[in-house]
């Protein structure tokens, strides 16, 4: 049980070139919903959950986020100066610093009904992936699990023989995996700078260090990478709205 997570990471160095007009003005954490940027939405929930520590990892614009910290007081903000040519690994390599328990991770572009974080604290599993059901979105990221342990994960569909699910790009993890997946990511950095945290580095190491999953309840989520999936978080932004008490 690792109920007593108290540290957050949040990836949000990414330029956005998908988002068109949109990603040349700020970055995609400071879309806004309703009348915050995402990424405030993913604060609120996360210190509403006891997390006391959420480092972002900065890059493109980075600016916009070291003003947040005016407000929330919880915020460290970490630099990848090599946004443009790296990947979300290296970006959550950026935060090794920081990083000495297990904490939650997740991406900054993400809107989700704020429940789920404290979902996800409170599963018994040191390591584990949120997952929604089939969204037809754009973009997916197909997760495999045999004897439920993840086993594959990968916007290839034809890779994932019996999808379980799609990550949304939330997960708890634990600081003895994040040690692992650095380890791999460091051998392998000089050849492959964009690797990704959860396709390449956590599916790797998933072979022998057991990352479960955790089913959202419902499918009230969305990831902004373009104008279409900007579409589509609107409405599924309303349908958070009208859910809440």
């Amino acid at each position: 049980m690792s109920q007593g997570i108290t540290k957050a990471v949040i990836l949000a160095a990414g330029m956005g070139l998908r988002m068109k007009e949109m990603g040349e003005e700020i970055p995609k954490g400071f879309i806004r919903l309703g009348n915050l940027p995402i990424i405030e939405h993913s604060l609120k929930a996360l210190i509403s959950c006891g997390i006391d520590e959420i480092i972002i990892v900065t890059g493109y614009k980075g600016e916009h986020y070291e003003h947040l910290k005016e407000t929330y007081p919880q915020i460290k903000t970490v630099e990848n100066a090599k946004f443009a040519e790296t990947g979300t690994m290296y970006s959550l390599w950026c935060a090794r610093e920081y990083i000495d328990s297990d904490f939650i991770l997740l991406e900054s572009d993400l809107i989700y009904a704020p429940g789920e974080i404290a979902r996800i604290i409170k599963v018994p599993f040191s390591d584990c992936l949120l997952l929604s059901g089939t969204t037809h979105a754009g973009d997916e990221v197909y997760v495999e699990a045999v004897e439920n342990r993840v086993s594959q994960i990968s916007k290839n569909r034809a890779q994932v023989k019996n999808p379980v699910g799609e990550y949304i790009g939330i997960a708890k993890i634990s600081q003895s995996l994040y040690s692992r997946i650095n380890q791999l990511a460091e051998s392998q950095f000089d050849t492959n700078p964009k690797l990704s945290y959860d396709m390449d580095c956590l599916v790797q190491v998933a072979k022998e260090h057991p990352i479960h999953f955790l089913q959202m309840n419902g499918s009230d989520w969305a990831e902004i990478d373009d104008l279409t999936q900007l579409i589509r978080a609107q409405k599924v932004w309303q349908r958070i709205k009208a859910k809440r008490p």
